[in-house]
């Protein structure tokens, strides 16, 4: 009986890949080549493909670079292989043809099957009803407005003192200042309240909502912030907060049943034969 190894499918699954972006036929045009190792070469075209999604412009040109190091070296080793007589096998072989075939599978669906399904609102409200223990918050959770400075500054104490939305404070102060993961400014969403630092999560569950509080010494600066809403654990979240993903929701499943029935439509067309016995027999 042979064993199949789910990470050796998907070693050969990454090595597929790479000869699906990376390798060019001797006849394909030779148009905008960056690397090229004896006889076999990669485009920056066929770079752009390998790049994930959301890359921005900053740091394309240096993945590219990483992703064509890479590309090389194991060109080099694909090479070597071949030349040392390695070949696969017929398992290897079939998947590597199989995932062949799930390339062409997904480019026939997107052809053929409609991706913008419309999703009506009692749709949406339908779904939330059927679903709502699906849409537990798992923890205590604020959604605040943040601002952190390295020092006090009485200007701006006195602005937020005035103001009743935090938010236009920032803007009109911190514009030019980025948020990260250490000092979050601006609107945070919905974060765990535990996540906070405890001065202000102390103060946080006795805030009103929509109050602005501050300022708030800690050992990371100091701290203003705007509670817009608490959810505690257990709760069921609104259905504006979790609208987006029942309408993907409810798009995949109208995705499945029409593939579903795509299926159903092609199967006479061929000839299908089974033989369950030979389920039972051992390799």
């Amino acid at each position: 009986m042979i064993a199949i190894n789910i990470n050796n499918i998907k070693k050969y699954i990454i090595f597929t890949l790479a000869i699906f972006f990376a390798c060019v036929s001797e006849g394909e045009n030779k148009k905008n080549i960056v690397a090229q190792v004896d006889l076999a070469y990669i485009s920056n075209a066929e770079l752009e493909a390998s790049l994930p999604t959301g890359v921005t412009s900053d740091s394309k040109v240096a993945l590219k670079r990483k992703i064509m190091e890479k590309w090389i070296e194991d060109e080099i080793l694909y090479q070597t292989a071949l030349k040392d007589g390695l070949t696969l096998n017929e398992i290897e072989k079939f998947m590597v043809k199989n995932y062949e075939k799930r390339l062409l599978i997904e480019k026939y669906l997107q052809k053929y099957i409609n991706i913008n399904y419309r999703v009506l609102d009692q749709e949406i409200e339908d779904y939330y009803d059927k679903h709502k223990q699906e849409f537990i918050w798992n923890d205590d959770y604020v959604h605040i407005v943040h601002l952190i400075m390295e020092n006090e500054d009485r200007t701006i104490d006195s602005e937020i003192r005035k103001s009743k939305d935090l938010i236009n404070v920032i803007k009109n102060n911190f514009f030019d200042q980025q948020s990260t993961e250490e000092r979050p400014i601006g609107d945070l969403g919905y974060i765990k309240l535990k996540e906070l630092p405890a001065a202000l999560q102390s103060r946080i569950k006795t805030t009103k909502t929509g109050s602005i509080r501050g300022p708030i010494k800690t050992d990371f600066g100091v701290h203003y912030y705007q509670l817009l809403d608490i959810q505690k654990a257990g709760t069921v979240k609104d259905l504006e907060l979790v609208k987006d993903e029942i309408i993907l929701r409810i798009k995949m499943q109208k995705r499945r049943a029409e593939i579903g029935k795509l299926k159903q439509d092609l199967r006479p067309n061929f000839s299908i034969q089974t033989d369950l016995s030979n389920l039972t027999q051992s390799q």
